[in-house]
């Protein structure tokens, strides 16, 4: 009997040893996954694409800066970078940790994702070996597009940084002038046979050549209209999702946090949903006519479509999951829906007041 009683014993305490190992890896796992969010308030930006958060730079990610451009340059993406940062908090989900430097998405105060803002301003390049096979590849590439296309920041055609070729200048501002020569040269002989056919031919060219740019500028203001109705009602069709998701998993917040009631997932598990299924098949069909909307409005509506996914990633909820984990998961879930609630609502005010919403047509 005495043999038996200090097996009992050991075996008592070989449990307690195996409790407490496996609640510390449990712990681990749940402050590593913290771990990747975090925010700071006073960010400033050391570069174009690189952050300073307290004595640590963090590059963002998506991007990479420029090198061989003027100080001039240099410094205005500094600048650019810093205005969007303003003096309220940035939040930051590290990407990759390389030796001592840290990638991270960010975001400012209000949403905006720092890399995407760079990128539309001209002031840095899609990373592509970092942002391929990503939900942020069509956004990202798109902005760097969109930048290009309105010669923005390094797509301007002011030579920044291009000292280098100042030999070869002399002999284009010559080549300039003798096609400016003959430019003006051509123009006189137009005025001089214009005036001798008579003013009726001009008349009638002018005319000509307004009709055509009306006919356009009409066909042209139909095509954003088609398109603005159908983007406006495909965000208010995620609208409708958004907070269909926010009803669900409130319910869901409230019973787990009843203390009356055991939790329905402690017999079966659950899964958590980490989005909802979006709709966005009208804007990746329609990524080059983007611009048709205004600046403001474009890139209001690429940073939200860079948020979201047709298909959400779901989270596995064991049986044997503590409580308080459990209720951590879905309160995440639940304020990032808030937030694209909230992003959603300033994207539909924003079509009603430009008389783009589907209501208007």
């Amino acid at each position: 009997m005495v043999f038996y009683s200090h097996r009992a014993v050991f075996a008592f305490f070989a449990l307690l040893l195996v409790m407490f190992f496996t609640s510390g890896a449990v712990l681990a796992q749940s402050d590593s996954q913290a771990q990747r969010f975090f925010e700071e308030k006073g960010v400033r930006a050391a570069d174009a694409a690189t952050l300073i958060v307290g004595k640590t730079k963090v590059g963002l990610w998506g991007v990479e800066s420029l090198t061989g451009m003027s100080a001039q340059f240099q410094v205005l993406s500094r600048l650019t970078l810093d205005s969007a940062l303003g003096a309220e908090r940035v939040r930051c989900e590290i990407k990759a940790r390389v030796a001592e430097r840290i990638k991270a998405q960010c975001t400012n105060s209000s949403d905006l994702d720092l890399g995407l803002f760079m990128l539309q301003q001209g002031m840095v390049t899609a990373d592509r070996s970092v942002v391929y096979g990503t939900v942020f590849e069509g956004p990202y590439l798109q902005a760097e597009m969109q930048a290009q296309n309105q010669k923005l920041g390094l797509w301007a055609d002011t030579g920044a940084g291009q000292n280098a070729q100042g030999s070869g200048s002399g002999n284009l501002m010559i080549t300039l002038g003798f096609i400016l020569f003959l430019c003006i040269v051509g123009a006189f002989s137009f005025l001089s046979i214009a005036m001798i056919r008579g003013f009726k031919t001009v008349a009638e060219a002018q005319k000509q050549s307004m009709d055509m740019a009306e006919r356009e500028r009409a066909l042209k203001d139909k095509e954003r209209a088609l398109f603005a109705m159908m983007l406006d009602s495909e965000i208010k069709a995620n609208k409708s999702k958004i907070q269909a998701y926010l009803a669900v998993y409130d319910e869901m917040l409230k019973a787990l946090k009843d203390t009356d009631r055991p939790a329905k997932y402690k017999k079966a598990g659950d899964i958590v949903q980490s989005q909802p299924a979006f709709e966005r098949s009208v804007f990746d069909r329609n990524t080059e006519k983007m611009d048709i909307l205004g600046d403001r409005l474009s890139s209001q509506v690429i940073h939200f479509y860079a948020r979201i996914k047709t298909n959400p990633d779901y989270i596995n909820i064991e049986p044997d999951m503590p409580l308080d984990e459990v209720i951590a998961i879905v309160e995440k879930a639940l304020k990032n829906a808030e937030r694209l609630d909230k992003i959603s609502d300033r994207l539909i005010d924003l079509f009603s007041q430009g008389g783009l919403s589907s209501q208007t047509f």
